[in-house]
């Protein structure tokens, strides 16, 4: 094998990639649209159910008490097992949009908020 001919295979490999990667993009995007439960700029709130602390302290394992937040979905990720995670930003005090992300785990539960 000469480098030409080199050069041409991996040209040509790189070409299927880019291809394969666009139809992987395509079908992240149609599966999104289809299956998406909070539209992009939409308010949501982020409930932390309560739970028991795993770390002990002095008085033992404690529950946590229920906690509440404001953000709203900038963004849709799609994760390996095929669940669609959201991107949020904060809301602020002012009830706006902030610049920061707001995080939330598989524990909480997202609902829309009704304005």
């Amino acid at each position: 094998m000469t480098k030409e001919e080199y050069v041409a295979s991996i040209k040509e490999l790189e070409e299927i990639i880019a291809k394969y990667r666009e139809q992987e993009k395509q079908l992240k995007n149609q599966y999104i649209d289809e299956n998406k439960q909070f539209e992009v700029n939409e308010k949501v709130k982020i409930t932390t159910p309560t739970f028991r602390r795993a770390i002990p302290d002095e008085s033992g394992r404690r529950y946590m008490d229920e906690e509440c937040k404001y953000g709203f979905v900038e963004d849709y990720e799609v994760d390996n097992q095929g669940n669609i995670k959201y991107v949020l930003a904060k809301m602020n005090v002012t009830g706006k949009k902030s610049q920061h992300r707001t995080y939330y785990t598989d524990l909480d539960v997202l609902e829309k908020v009704q304005e």
